[in-house]
C-alpha cells in the first residue's frame, strides 16, 4: 500500500475500533434495561412460510432458462458473447483501472525440497495491496512443458490451502510429472479474519465496485502464475477444487478460456435449485449482481464447451448441492451440447458414494487423475490410482506464508474507495443548478435503487380476525394486504375513532409492528390514527427458512434491488392509504436503518409519497456502514448488525444521506435518535 492508503487503513481500523466498543456497549444497556421491561408481546398476522413463499416465486420468474443452440456454431459466438458480457456488465464493471492492468506481482520464497519434487512459497498480488499466498509444486528435473494444475479450495478456515487432502492432490500431481499451484482462498487460512469475510464484499458493491471482482481477478492472477513458468503447456491448463473452490473452477473456466480442463467438485448449481434448497444459495460472491440478467450457472456449465469438463458431486452431502438435486440443473442439460460437438467423452459426471459427503478424498481425486490422464497423457503415462503420500503432508506452520503486515482486506479497499465517494457534486447556493442537479440526480436513483414503479394494493386488505393488540386502551385492526399479486404485507391500524380529520401516521420499523409500540402510542396521543406496515425484510417479512441475506442476493443477482422493492411497497401503502382516506394528510415515521433508508429514498424520488419524514435510527452516512461493522448477513458475533438491503450496488457512488435528504425537497426530513 502507498502511504496515503496505509494511513486511511489505520484511521479506518481505529474508528471500527471505537464503533464496535460502543455497539457492544449499546448492546449491553440494552439487555440490562431489557431485564426490567415487560417483554414484547409476539404478534403474528401473517401465514407462516408467506414472505418466503412470495419471494421466492418473484424471483423464480426472473431466472433465464438455458436454451439449447442450433448448431455448434452459434453456441461459439453466443459463449464468447455472454462471456464479455458477463466481464463488462456484470465482474468487472465500474472496477478502477489500476485493479485490472499491468503484469502480476510475484514474491517467491522458501523452496522446501522434498525429493522428487519441490515446494516453493511465493505469494501474489491479487489486487493493488491485496496479497495471496500459494504453493507452487514442481517436480524435479523438468525438460519439458508438462500440463499444469491450479488448485483452490473452499470454507476450510484455519488450515486453509494446507488442508490434508489438497496437499495430497497437489503432490500426487507433481509425482506425475505436472506442475501444481496450489492457492489460498480469501478468508481462509493465514487470511482467516473479519476483514475477509466474504458478506463484506457489500462494502464495494455499495461504492459500485462488484465485490465478485476481487474473487475473479484472485483467480485470474492464480492463471497468471501458473502461466509464467516456462515449463507449463499453456494448451494443457486445468483448475479443481472442492465447495467453494468448485464454484472458483466453474467462474474462472467459464470465464478464461485459458483454462483447457475443468473439474469443479460438490460447488455450485443453478439458481432455481438453489431457491428450492436455499442453504445451496451461498455467499455473495456466488450469486454476484446482475448475474443472472445474463446467466444462469447452467449456461456457465455450458460455457465449457467443448473444452473437458468432469462435474463431481456427492450421494449424501450433508452440506450442499446434493448430487440428485444438481444433475437436472448443471449436467443434464449440457450432455447434448457436446454430443452436438461430437466429444461427449469431454463431459462427465461423478458421483461419490464413499463416504458420499462433501469431500475431495481419494475416491473423488482419483476420479480426477482419470480424467486428466485421459485429456492430457499419453496412455502410456496413466496412473489411475492415488500414490500414497500420508507421509508427506506438512503442517500449516511449515507452510506458512510470509504477508505484508499492511496486506489489504475488503475493509481498507472500501475504505480508500469511500474517501472519494459519492462522485456527484451537489451544488451549492445557486438554486438554478440546484434543481438541475435534483433532476437529474433522480434519473440516475431511479436506475440505482430499480423501484418498481407500477407496485399498488390490488384491492381492499383482508382482516385477520385473529390478532389481538390493545395499545393505551386502543384495540390494533390487523389486515393482510396484497401488493401486485406478489407480495404479502401485515398491517395494523390504530384509530381512536377521533381522528377523521386529523393527519395519518404510517410506520414502518426494522423490528417490524412488535417493535414500533412507543411511535404509535406517540401517535395515539396526539389523537391521530396510526397505521404499522412491515416491508420486505422487516418485522414478519424478514421470517424466512433460512438468512434472509441470502434471498436478498438472489433479488440482486436476478436485477433487481431489495432496496428498490421496499421503496415500492411502502409507496403502494402510502398510495393506498391517501385514496382510501382522501384530504388527509400521510405522514410517515421509521425505525431503524433498514426501513428509514427505504422511506428516505421514496422522499429522495420525489413521488409525493412521503412529504413528511421523521427518520428514527438511521446513519447520518452510508460510510457509517463500514465504520459501524453493519454487515449484510447474519454473523456468529451477537456484535454486529445486519441490513442486507441497504448495500445496494452502487448507491453510495452516486448519493449520500445529506444528498437524499435534498433531493427529498421540498419534502420535510426530521433526523433522531441517530445510531
Amino acid at each position: 500500500m502507498n502511504s496515503e492508503a496505509g494511513t486511511a487503513s489505520r484511521i479506518f481500523r481505529m474508528k471500527r475500533t471505537v464503533n464496535t466498543l460502543l455497539s457492544i456497549l449499546c448492546i449491553f444497556m440494552l439487555l440490562i434495561s431489557g431485564c426490567k421491561t415487560k417483554p414484547v408481546q409476539n404478534l403474528q398476522i401473517l401465514p407462516p412460510g408467506q414472505a418466503e413463499k412470495d419471494l421466492t416465486g418473484y424471483l423464480l420468474a426472473k431466472i433465464p432458462a438455458f436454451v439449447m443452440p442450433s448448431d455448434t456454431t452459434t453456441w461459439k459466438n453466443d459463449a464468447e458473447l455472454l462471456r464479455k458480457r458477463l466481464l463488462n456488465e456484470v465482474i468487472l464493471r465500474g472496477v478502477p483501472s489500476e485493479w485490472i492492468s499491468g503484469p502480476v506481482n510475484i514474491v517467491w520464497g522458501e523452496t522446501i525440497a522434498c525429493g522428487d519434487y519441490t515446494i516453493r512459497k511465493l505469494r501474489y498480488e491479487a489486487i493493488p495491496g491485496l496479497w495471496i499466498g500459494a504453493l507452487l509444486y514442481e517436480p524435479v528435473g523438468l525438460k519439458r512443458k508438462v500440463p499444469a494444475v491450479l488448485n483452490v479450495n473452499g470454507h476450510v478456515m484455519e488450515p486453509g490451502m494446507t488442508i490434508d487432502y489438497k496437499q495430497a492432490r497437489c503432490i500426487n500431481c507433481a509425482k506425475r510429472g505436472m506442475l501444481a499451484l496450489n492457492i489460498e482462498w480469501i478468508g481462509m487460512g493465514q487470511l482467516h479474519d473479519i476483514g475477509y469475510w466474504h458478506s463484506n464484499i457489500a462494502y464495494l458493491d455499495l461504492c459500485g465496485v462488484p465485490g465478485v471482482s476481487v474473487f475473479y481477478l484472485h483467480l485470474k492472477r492464480g492463471l497468471d502464475v501458473l502461466l509464467s513458468h516456462k515449463m507449463a503447456d499453456p494448451g494443457r491448463i486445468a483448475v479443481t477444487g472442492l465447495s467453494g473452490g468448485g464454484w472458483q473452477t466453474i467462474m474462472i473456466s467459464a470465464l478464461d478460456t485459458r483454462v483447457k480442463l475443468s473439474v469443479p467438485v460438490a460447488g455450485y448449481s443453478g439458481i432455481v435449485e438453489r431457491l428450492h434448497y436455499p442453504r445451496d444459495i451461498g455467499d455473495l460472491e456466488q450469486v454476484p449482481t446482475d448475474m443472472a440478467v445474463i446467466a444462469d450457472y447452467t449456461h456457465l456449465t455450458a460455457m465449457l464447451a467443448p473444452r473437458p469438463a468432469l462435474l463431481i458431486y456427492n450421494a449424501t452431502d450433508d452440506c450442499c448441492f446434493l448430487a440428485e438435486r444438481v444433475k437436472p440443473s448443471v449436467y443434464d442439460p449440457i450432455v447434448p451440447l457436446y454430443q452436438m460437438f461430437g466429444l461427449p467423452d469431454r463431459f462427465a459426471l461423478h458421483i461419490n458414494e464413499a463416504p458420499g459427503t462433501h469431500n475431495y478424498l481419494q475416491d473423488n481425486r482419483e476420479a480426477f487423475y482419470r480424467f486428466i490422464n485421459r485429456h492430457f497423457l499419453p496412455q502410456k503415462e496413466w496412473n489411475d490410482s492415488e500414490i500414497p503420500v500420508e507421509n508427506e503432508i506438512r503442517t500449516q506452520e511449515e507452510l506458512a506464508i510470509e504477508y505484508p503486515p499492511d496486506n489489504g482486506t475488503f475493509y481498507t479497499l472500501t475504505v480508500n474507495l469511500m474517501s472519494s465517494l459519492p462522485r456527484q457534486v451537489r451544488p451549492v447556493g445557486d438554486e438554478k443548478a440546484l434543481d438541475v442537479w435534483r433532476g437529474n440526480t433522480r434519473r440516475l436513483l431511479r436506475d440505482v435503487v430499480r423501484p418498481e414503479s407500477d407496485y399498488r394494493v390490488d384491492s381492499d386488505p383482508a382482516p385477520v380476525t385473529a390478532f389481538s393488540d390493545v395499545i393505551d386502551g386502543i384495540a390494533g385492526k390487523a389486515y393482510i394486504v396484497r401488493i401486485n399479486n406478489t407480495w404479502t404485507l401485515p398491517l395494523v391500524d390504530y384509530s381512536t375513532g377521533k381522528s377523521d380529520k386529523k393527519p395519518i401516521t404510517v410506520i414502518a420499523s426494522d423490528g417490524g409492528i412488535n417493535d414500533a409500540s412507543t411511535i404509535v402510542r406517540e401517535v395515539l396521543a396526539r389523537g391521530e390514527r396510526a397505521i404499522v406496515a412491515d416491508l420486505l425484510f422487516t418485522g414478519e417479512c424478514s421470517q424466512m427458512s433460512q438468512d434472509p441475506g441470502w434471498f436478498a442476493q438472489v433479488i440482486s443477482c436476478v436485477g433487481r434491488r431489495a432496496l428498490g422493492i421496499q421503496v415500492s411497497q411502502l409507496g403502494a401503502v402510502i398510495d393506498h392509504i391517501g385514496k382510501r382516506y382522501p384530504g388527509r394528510e400521510v405522514r410517515v415515521i421509521t425505525s431503524g436503518r433498514v426501513a428509514g433508508l427505504a422511506a428516505l429514498v421514496l422522499a429522495a424520488l420525489n413521488d409525493h409519497q412521503a412529504e413528511n419524514l421523521e427518520i428514527r435510527g438511521l446513519d447520518l452516512s452510508l460510510k457509517d456502514l463500514v465504520y459501524k461493522n453493519v454487515i449484510y448477513e447474519r454473523a456468529p458475533d451477537m456484535f454486529v448488525f445486519r441490513a442486507p438491503s441497504m448495500f445496494c450496488f452502487g448507491l453510495l457512488e452516486l448519493v449520500d444521506i445529506p444528498e437524499l435528504i435534498e433531493l427529498a425537497h421540498p419534502a420535510k426530513v426530521t433526523f433522531s435518535s441517530v445510531y
